[in-house]
């Protein structure tokens, strides 16, 4: 099954973007009367077919329509300090959603390397992540503050997972049993969170989790957390 993506499918035809309708007719080459499954990224998919076949202005009559395609029976909010290299979040972003995750939010902590993230360009490699995998859910990203994220879920019901390099520390996430269905997990930067961070975590009772045994990087670390999640996360509501 191949997705094309439309931001847009609330009427019955619908016109593809340029770049969409490029991909559409001259590398897949389609024509009037094929089908194609289009997706918005808030859980619509919809089978339609094409009636206007042109690569830069696709046009669809939907014939089918599917509503929260592919849901899961939780939300996994993964919460990532930002790399020095822009390319491993770029990596990250297109693993993590074709493994599946429902908001990503790079975070500004204490001791992190980059502090500013092209989200426009993250945003283009997450939809060609959501096409790949057949999903219609596209997540929410965003920057914010390490401050900012924990007074957001200061009063939230949800399991709050935070992994950092402490000897002590023998929960592995991989044991840990959710106590809900909603799950949110802090990845700090190769510097680990500082201990005034992780002090405000333990005020907000923030659960603190190991990742295996051995020294990760962040990306490695976030990724992990996402297959460790998702594991615990099997089955769809369809």
């Amino acid at each position: 099954m191949q997705f094309f993506y439309q931001p847009d499918l609330s009427a019955d035809m619908v016109t593809l973007s340029p770049e969409e309708s490029k991909h559409c007719v001259k590398v897949l080459r389609k024509s009037c009367g094929d089908a194609i499954f289009l997706t918005d990224g808030k859980g619509t998919m919809v089978k339609a077919e094409l009636v206007v076949a042109d690569m830069d202005n696709c046009t669809a009559q939907i014939v089918e329509r599917y509503e929260n395609y592919g849901q899961r029976k939780g939300w996994f909010h993964l919460a990532v300090a930002p790399t020095k290299n822009p390319g491993r979040m770029e990596w990250l972003v297109e693993k993590a959603i074709e493994i599946g995750v429902e908001q990503i939010s790079f975070i500004i902590c204490d001791h992190s390397e980059r502090e500013r993230i092209d989200l426009k360009r993250l945003e283009r490699i997450a939809v060609s992540a959501l096409k790949q995998s057949n999903t219609a859910w596209l997540p929410e990203m965003n920057i914010v503050s390490f401050d900012d994220l924990l007074t957001q879920y200061a009063s939230c019901e949800c399991d709050k997972l935070m992994a950092w390099c402490d000897e002590n520390n023998q929960s592995q996430l991989a044991d840990i049993q959710f106590s809900t269905k909603s799950i949110l997990l802090l990845i700090g930067p190769e510097g680990d969170f500082s201990p005034r961070e992780i002090a405000m975590a333990r005020q907000q009772q923030f659960k603190e989790v190991k990742l295996g045994d051995r020294r990760l990087r962040t990306e490695t670390a976030a990724l992990y957390g996402c297959c460790l999640v998702a594991a615990k996360l099997v089955g769809t509501e369809n």
